[in-house]
């Protein structure tokens, strides 16, 4: 039985305070008569687009038995017929070159989105605002388009059960206590989405479409005058709802004992064990009250992650992965979660260990000196979010402003957020932190104990054991941890003498306004100055060669590598004297090695440059791999490889390596054999000559740091940096794939009646900007008539997705692929009707009109794209100019040809690639 809450007449209260909160300049926000809640906010992280939402405060919760689904069958049928757009939204939005746009239901809510619309068109503005009326309330839910959405929601369900919502959906009944959560999923139920009739859906409708319980959020570039105007003389004339049903609350209600449940699949890839502790969240009444939940909950799962990756170091830990946090259920809810892996048979001991560092975390390691570390770390991080404040994105202001319609959070400016949380930072004390603990730590309420694993006989640890596994936990006594946190944040990473190198040569990039500096060492380095990313820079290393020149033995070693890399501390540095150096210094460091090159990526902070060239530079002069650690990493996925069960994905894996891969050494399987053939010693060496020689390695340097500040680092930190006397390495090429098509069913035992589609052609032309643009154009096209066709008319697939790519580096490459699924029933026929509408196109073409359209729509897409100017784009951008002499946003690749495609282009293209284009064409389906 549900246990019902309260009752909420759905007119939520705002303190007109919290909208004085901001300027009119920038917000206007406020409440119509008949209810309806607008927020309107200028932005500027997309200049000249927009945003608009309608977020609804009604989810699946809110449908009878008999309409369970139908919330969700309501969120498709606002793409169908409106007053105001009779042919569906999605028609008017794309003849005007708007492709983003969507819309998700849940529990809660339901929320409508269109993005990126070119703002300085106010008639398309306000037709957007129309859109959002007429999806508050204005459609028409025709019958006969309800059967089409009919058969697409069938489709999305059955699609949907793979693995993860297999099991998602057991462990709901337990996590959610068998309450309304459980049983209204969004999707629902399959006998109700089968029969439900068009007056069911009405009923729905009328129901909770209406102004109290919907509130429209428009971001942007905009003037948030006028943009108001607009709302008001569109959403003011709707009347409000006399009478209108209770909008109801549900709980979870409490579980004295705990949940204990076995979920055993035959795919589950191995054993693992989650442990939840379902609680209420505390309520939310003012700004600070919000933002020190948010703040402790934050420090809370990052203490948790540190302090279990140092205790995964030591060889005498039973549990091979684990991770423990607080995390949100649903509206209301949270949760402790904690995630258990082990090895095989040592369940018990892991689990023990794993709840004795979690309790041991909740005494003793949580003090004020670690608080004081966390904090120091935690300023600088807001002081540069402080800096990018004006590009902030549109989700973090429709977070915000959602959070108050839904749940009454207050709405702040950043800024006083920062400030905020600054002066929650500086009066933490343990015994505050502890006593947040406590209040959903202190009781024994609401556990859920989730076992999962393949083999229904397997001996998991019992509903008893694990119970007593906790209550001795909590009964442990710890020594306090005093001085444990040293702060090296005033000092130096490197301690010893570094012969400095220094800059032989310079030129300057006109085209790109940016530098090339040769080094004493041989590097090269380019450098950009930009502060489109305010106060963050990056440093991207790379250089060719790869695993190409690793020998085929070889390879498995190298994937250690860097699997461990920075694992085991650095330099001097162990892993815990290391997180305690970073959580005070911004920086982010990656490694890389692909087929063909090798490289790494740092972003830190202006503030933080020289740490930061440090560190950089120890990771490629003193690099720390530990003996011990490499052990156990082999010792610990030997194992797991032995113990695991094949699954199915492991099956069809198999099938396509033999269907599309040559016999080679160099392609590994990683089983037993992989891991006995990693060698420390060689993961050492393969290091050393992948990554220290500088004469091999081109540096790019962009973002906001000034240029003399750059120069005295890389001339101290890189040019100082071992080099092998300018040798330069090429890779060697393998090839990997067999030629020629290849049609192929794979026919495995996967539930569901699945028939899974993934169609590519290939092809190597050497193409001009002009077929790049063309090949763009065909993903349109295609994307949109295999929508029409297989999903609207055929029922036959919840989405068709269809990806292209044109390269021509290394090597010149076009892939056009098509991936869907649909049922065994269904499925050969959409498959066929792929390759009759490919042939059907290659005779007859594109009109010119479509083409028109096409061309639009990739104009807006890229006048919307909002990094450029960004560390990215510049970084792409130069290693382009580098390799070409031109760069990558010049007119001649887009402005300059895209308005002269005709339709005859795109059908020639499309005829020379198609035509010796090869096929790989797999199935992979139930049996």
């Amino acid at each position: 039985m549900r246990k019902l809450l309260s009752f909420i007449f759905l007119a939520l209260f705002f303190v007109p305070s919290i909208f004085a909160q901001e300027d009119n300049v920038n917000f206007r926000g406020g409440r119509l008569e008949n209810g309806l809640t607008y927020y309107i906010r200028r932005t500027g992280s997309m200049p000249g687009h927009a945003d608009f939402y309608l977020v609804q405060n009604v989810g699946a919760l809110m449908e009878e038995d008999e309409q369970n689904g139908l919330a969700h069958v309501l969120e498709h049928m606002a793409f169908h017929a409106t007053e105001n757009f009779p042919d569906g939204v999605p028609a008017f939005l794309k003849r005007h070159g708007i492709s983003n746009f969507n819309a998700y239901t849940g529990h809660d809510e339901t929320v409508y989105n269109i993005n990126n619309v070119p703002s300085s068109l106010k008639l398309l503005v306000d037709s957007c605002i129309l859109v959002l009326r007429d999806w508050s309330g204005f459609l028409k839910l025709y019958p006969e388009e309800m059967e089409i959405e009919r058969q697409v929601i069938l489709e999305e369900r059955r699609s949907g059960m793979d693995l993860s919502n297999r099991l998602q959906t057991k462990a709901n009944y337990f996590i959610y206590n068998g309450s309304k959560y459980a049983t209204h999923d969004v999707i629902g139920s399959e006998n109700v989405l089968r029969n439900f009739t068009a007056e069911q859906v009405r009923s729905y409708y009328k129901d909770f479409y209406r102004p109290d319980q919907q509130a429209v959020i428009i971001l942007g570039d905009i003037n948030v005058e006028e943009v108001e105007a607009e709302v008001r003389r569109l959403f003011v004339p709707i009347p409000q709802r006399e009478n209108p049903k209770p909008r109801l609350v549900y709980d979870i209600p409490d579980n004295p004992e705990p949940q204990y449940y076995k979920l055993i699949d035959k795919d589950v890839p191995k054993n693992g064990m989650v442990l939840m502790k379902r609680f209420r969240k505390n309520p939310v009444n003012s700004l600070r009250e919000m933002l020190r939940e948010d703040l402790l909950r934050e420090l809370y799962n990052k203490i948790m992650r540190d302090h279990l990756a140092e205790c995964m170091e030591s060889n005498e830990m039973a549990f091979l992965d684990a991770s423990i946090g607080i995390f949100e259920i649903v509206r209301n809810y949270e949760g402790l979660n904690i995630v258990v892996s082990s090895l095989p048979g040592m369940e018990i001991e892991a689990l023990e260990q794993v709840m004795e560092q979690m309790v041991r975390v909740h005494r003793v390691v949580i003090t004020d000196e670690k608080l004081r570390a966390l904090a120091a770390g935690y300023l600088k991080r807001l002081e540069q979010f402080k800096l990018q404040q004006d590009k902030f994105p549109n989700n973090m202001y429709l977070k915000m402003y959602q959070n108050n319609f839904l749940l009454g959070y207050p709405i702040s400016e950043f800024a006083q957020n920062i400030d905020t949380t600054k002066t929650l930072l500086a009066g933490l004390t343990a015994e505050e932190f502890r006593k947040w603990i406590d209040r959903w730590f202190d009781d024994d309420r609401n556990w859920i104990f989730i076992m999962q694993g393949n083999r229904p006989d397997y001996p998991f640890p019992t509903e008893e054991q694990i119970s007593t596994v906790i209550k001795n936990a909590c009964d442990l006594t710890f020594e306090k941890e005093e001085g444990q946190e040293e702060s090296l944040a005033t000092g130096k990473l490197i301690d010893f003498d570094i012969q400095t190198g220094k800059i032989v040569k310079e030129k300057v990039l006109k085209a790109i306004d940016a530098e090339e500096w040769t080094l004493s060492n041989g590097a090269k380095v380019y450098y950009k100055y930009t502060d489109h990313n305010r106060g963050m820079f990056n440093i991207l290393l790379g250089s060719r060669g790869g695993r190409s020149l690793i020998p085929a033995e070889d390879l498995p070693s190298a994937d250690a590598m860097v699997a461990l890399f920075l694992k085991s501390g650095l330099y001097k540095y162990g892993t815990k004297e290391l997180n305690a150096l970073t959580q005070v210094h911004s920086i982010n460091l990656d490694i890389f090695l692909e087929e063909t090159s090798e490289s790494m990526n740092c972003t830190s902070t202006a503030k933080d440059a020289e740490f930061a060239f440090q560190f950089l530079h120890l990771v490629i002069e003193k690099p720390r791999f530990d003996k011990a650690a490499f052990d156990k990493y082999v010792h610990v996925n030997k194992l797991m490889s032995v113990h695991s069960r094949k699954t199915t994905d492991d099956t069809i894996n198999d099938v396509l390596r033999e269907l599309r891969m040559v016999e080679s050494p160099r392609l590994w399987v990683k089983g037993a054999s992989y891991y006995e053939a990693m060698d420390y010693e060689k993961m050492v060496r393969i290091f050393k000559e992948r990554y220290q020689n500088a004469s091999d390695f081109t540096y790019y340097i962009v973002g906001d740091l000034e240029r003399e500040t750059a120069r005295e680092l890389v001339a101290e930190y890189i040019a100082s940096l071992a080099s092998a006397g300018g040798k330069k390495e090429q890779p060697v090429k393998y090839e990997y794939y067999k030629k020629g098509d290849v049609a192929k069913d794979i026919a495995v035992d996967i539930p569901g009646q699945k028939y899974m589609v993934d169609m590519a052609f290939s092809n190597t032309l050497k193409v001009k900007p002009v077929d790049k643009l063309c090949m763009m154009i065909l993903q349109k096209h295609f994307e949109f008539l295999f929508q029409q066709r297989i999903r609207e008319t055929e029922g036959g697939s919840y989405g068709v997705h269809v990806r292209t790519d044109v390269s021509d580096y290394p090597d010149p490459s076009q892939l056009f692929n098509v991936q869907f699924e649909s049922s065994l029933e269904k499925g050969p026929r959409m498959r066929a009707i792929v390759h009759e509408l490919i042939e059907e196109f290659l005779r007859e073409g594109i009109s010119d009109e479509d083409v028109e359209d096409f061309i639009l729509l990739l104009k807006k897409e890229r006048d919307a794209v909002p990094d450029f100017g960004s560390i990215p784009f510049w970084t792409e951008n130069i290693q382009f100019y580098q390799r070409t002499g031109r760069r990558l946003d010049a007119p001649e690749f887009f402005e300059n040809v895209i308005d002269k495609i005709k339709a005859k282009d795109v059908l020639a293209f499309a005829r020379k690639f198609f035509a010796d284009a090869q096929c790989i064409d797999i199935v992979v389906k139930s049996r």
